[in-house]
């Protein structure tokens, strides 16, 4: 790990913003200079454009109006001004640049701040190529808890992305950066000493296009920079010792300047972190959907929104067995990534893999049979079986792994037990289930072993069980994760102790995992891993609607409408964990705690809290649907590996349709490599969408509800939905007498109509749902009503969006992902 360095006391140079020695002339292509006022062009603050200051070049770097890095001007001495750049998507870029050249040198004057890993600061490319071929790039490489990479590629490197920074700094802390090229090498100096080397081979680099903040490959800008850049000058040429000595003592960042500049980036860290998740505020309305598209000029039928529920259940379905190894006994593997140059490569895990995957896949395959009758496929079945009994093969019943760095000993990992005891709940429902039955019996005697009178898991107690040294993970949040499997087994085999070992969790999770006021506790009590926490609601709220607990039901409402919010956009996007949480390196969601939240939406409106069932369609249409990958998506960002060298790169983009990771709130993916699909996240995914899939309408006989509003068809009720851009909801009459269509909160009920074949009634409503009684077989009805429209903004994660919605149906995200965006 390298050392962090602090800045150092230096005597402080004087800023010299004249050219002369300080500044050589002498093949001088490019210089911004932000001390320069004139040279530069701002709107409110922003950077519209900023002038080329080198000899003999009028061109200028410009960037588009929500794109603006912004200026910041350090009100006095002694630090200097800056353009900041916000690491979303700011850049300013010359497409006209036109420059070629065998060697070059760079020199930055740039404080990189913290906001994820990457982070394009000077990149070239040539006219629709790529900035690392034949052009170059200079980036922060995978920088994560300090500025501690710098990786410098292009035109004759040998090998790909490679860190050539030696040393670590604290974000926030400006630094004089050199890299030079010539025909052998690449040279990176921070502050005047020489940090690494890299070998190339004699080639040109090709300057078509110059940017600065961003990278440009693929076709599109991306890995954008956070952090400020005061100058930046690129000779066509590599400088003389005594020249860079000269660059290095006339920029030189002294201990006071430094110390300012990081006071204001901490100052602003905490205002940013104070301000992390800021609700939406309408900026624009309209009344309808025919007067946003009127004004807007947009044509609402060529949107691609999804409302296919029910095939995407199915393609995420075939995806959980989808991905087993050919060449390790089919064991599944635990994710697909994409790699940098758009090929795919699948990878195993040991302590998450067989006995979490394993029992996710059979809950998401079971959950879509259930919901849709989409038949488990029946290879899958067998194989994900025989890894399931395999993970049970041992005297604590409990799910386990075999770890090989630690001469294969079996070890207990308890944040997989939700998953071992749903794959068990899974198999107990096929024909020849005994072993399953059994099993699951077994696993919940021995967990009752272990839990003490308080609810919490107990070392001591799995120790007197023969567990002493193998168990990872006793914890009250892995407890409470087992809530949800915990009733659905109760509900199939009406075991007491599991009804009681779900209460005494769902007690000690409240009183660890969440706050009186409904907000999730710090992450060492929380676990800060936002899909444990969400699932653990889930959870509790099944069962304090179950055992009729009005208290902890009201807490669960109260979490839902405080604490959820605080880690969820409107549109559903949910962090992996907490901002401060070790793990967090940038705006990482995972679609696992969106669907916890449908879910548990879900069970609050069936308890009579309708007003939930709005927010759980609006995630499923907004997020849930939208960000699944299907085959057209993923051709967009990868293709197929020709020469595969293992299973493990076989057919990566086939086998990954249908399934979901982790995504940003506007992007399914992010630059470089990055996972496509998770298989125990396309679990959660389908569960949820199951869940609403089997509300589109529950009917008890004489009575259809409608709650979810898609399509549905049924001996009841044949539902015909045209949202969610008309407002129209047509349904034939089957065997049901009575039907409750579900209105939602954004629809003006004076504005509602009802009829009834062709003859108009009377809307009457009651807890958000339209009645229809006195209905015959064949009837027809038809409610129509205006489908809004309005343009919010949210702060989500520290970064603004602007949101376009039409219903509760997300059509317009800015700024919009750079690499596969949500598809609208």
């Amino acid at each position: 790990m390298k050392q962090v360095i602090l800045p150092a006391l230096a005597v402080a140079a004087l800023w010299a913003f004249a050219c002369g020695a300080e500044t050589p002339q002498e093949g001088l292509i490019l210089w911004l200079d932000a001390a320069a006022a004139a040279s530069m062009g701002t709107e409110d603050g922003h950077v519209a454009w900023w002038q080329n200051r080198a000899p003999g070049f009028t061109n200028r770097l410009t960037s588009e109006p929500h794109r603006h890095p912004t200026l910041a001007a350090h009100d006095g001495k002694p630090a200097r001004p800056a353009v900041f750049f916000d690491g979303v998507d700011d850049v300013l870029r010359d497409t006209a640049f036109g420059q070629a050249c065998d060697a070059w040198a760079l020199v930055l004057v740039a404080a990189p701040f913290s906001g994820g890993p990457g982070g394009g600061l000077c990149t070239a490319r040539s006219r629709d190529g790529h900035d690392y071929d034949p052009g170059f790039t200079v980036d922060l490489f995978a920088s994560g808890g300090a500025f501690d990479q710098i990786s410098i590629e292009g035109a004759g490197r040998i090998g790909g992305q490679q860190d050539q920074l030696e040393s670590a700094f604290p974000y926030g802390t400006p630094h004089v950066l050199i890299v030079e090229r010539d025909r052998q090498e690449v040279r990176l100096y921070v502050d005047g000493v020489l940090e690494g080397t890299r070998p190339v081979q004699p080639a040109k680099t090709v300057m078509d296009e110059v940017r600065i903040g961003a990278r440009c490959f693929g076709g599109s800008e991306r890995v954008h920079f956070r952090g400020e850049i005061a100058e930046a000058l690129l000779y066509a040429r590599v400088l003389t010792p005594e020249e860079r000595t000269a660059i290095v003592a006339s920029r030189q960042v002294s201990a006071e300047e430094s110390r300012m500049v990081r006071e204001e980036f901490m100052d602003a860290e905490e205002e940013r972190a104070k301000n992390r998740m800021i609700p939406a505020k309408v900026t624009k309305e309209w009344p309808d959907a025919e007067a946003f598209a009127a004004e807007s000029g947009t044509d609402l039928s060529r949107l691609p929104v999804r409302t296919d529920l029910g095939t995407a259940i199915r393609l995420a379905a075939v995806h959980l067995t989808s991905l087993f190894d050919a060449d390790k006994d089919n064991e599944p593997f635990f994710f697909s990534d994409l790699r940098p140059d758009g090929t795919g490569v699948m990878h195993h895990s040991v302590n998450i893999g067989i006995p979490h995957v394993v029992g996710r896949c059979l809950l998401g395959c079971t959950e879509a049979d259930q919901a849709t009758g989409f038949p488990f496929p029946a290879e899958g079945l067998s194989i994900l079986e025989r890894y399931c009994k395999s993970s049970f093969d041992n005297p604590n019943h409990l799910n386990s792994y075999f770890d090989p760095d630690k001469e294969n000993k079996r070890f207990i990992e308890f944040h997989n037990m939700r998953e071992g005891l749903y794959g068990l709940w899974a198999l107990m429902q096929r024909p020849g289930s005994d072993w399953a039955r059994d099993e699951a019996h077994k696993m919940v005697r021995t967990l009752q072993a272990m839990t003490g009178e308080d609810g919490r898991w107990s070392p001591a107690l799995a120790a007197e069980q023969g567990m002493d040294g193998l168990c990872y993970g006793i914890s009250a949040p892995n407890a409470a994760r087992m809530i949800d499997p915990l009733l659905a087994y109760y509900r199939l085999t009406e075991d007491p102790v599991a009804l009681d070992l779900a209460g005494r969790y769902a007690r000690a999770g409240l009183a660890e995992m969440f706050d009186e006021d409904g907000r999730f506790t710090e992450w060492r009590r929380s676990s800060g891993h936002v899909h444990s926490i969400t699932s653990a609601l889930s959870g509790i709220t099944d069962y304090a609607i179950l055992s009729k607990d009005a208290a902890m039901l009201a807490t669960c409402r109260r979490i839902m409408d405080v604490g959820v919010p605080e880690y969820h956009s409107s549109w559903g996007w949910g962090d992996e964990v907490f901002p401060d949480h070790p793990a967090n390196l940038l705006s990482r969601g995972e679609i696992n705690q969106t669907g916890d939240v449908v879910r548990t939406a879900l069970l609050l409106g069936d308890a009579g809290y309708t007003a939930y069932y709005e927010l759980a369609e609006r995630y499923l249409r907004s997020m849930l649907l939208p960000t699944q990958y299907r085959e057209e998506d993923l051709r967009r960002i990868m293709h197929e590996n020709e020469h595969p060298k293992s299973d493990a790169e076989r057919d990566v983009l086939r086998r990954s349709i249908g399934g979901f990771s982790m995504q940003l709130p506007n992007d399914r993916s992010r630059e470089g490599g990055w996972p496509i699909s998770t298989l125990d996240i396309t679990s959660g995914a389908v569960h949820a969408m199951s869940e609403c899939y089997k509300r589109r309408c529950v009917s008890d006989g004489e009575t259809s509800r409608v709650i979810i509003l898609f399509d549905y068809e049924g001996e009841a009720l044949v539902l015909d939905s045209a949202l969610p851009f008309e407002g129209r909801i047509r349904f034939t009459v089957g065997t049901a007498k009575r039907v409750e269509v579900r209105i939602p909160p954004w629809v003006d009920g004076s504005s509602l109509s009802l009829t009834v074949n062709g003859e108009a009634r009377e809307p009457a409503f009651e807890n958000g749902f339209l009645l229809v009684d006195g209905l015959e077989s064949g009837q027809q009805g038809i409610v129509r009503f205006p489908v809004p429209a309005k343009i919010e903004k949210e702060t989500v994660d520290s970064v603004e969006y602007t949101t376009t919605w039409i219903g509760n149906q997300i059509i317009a995200i800015q700024p919009r992902g750079p690499v596969s965006p949500l598809p609208f």
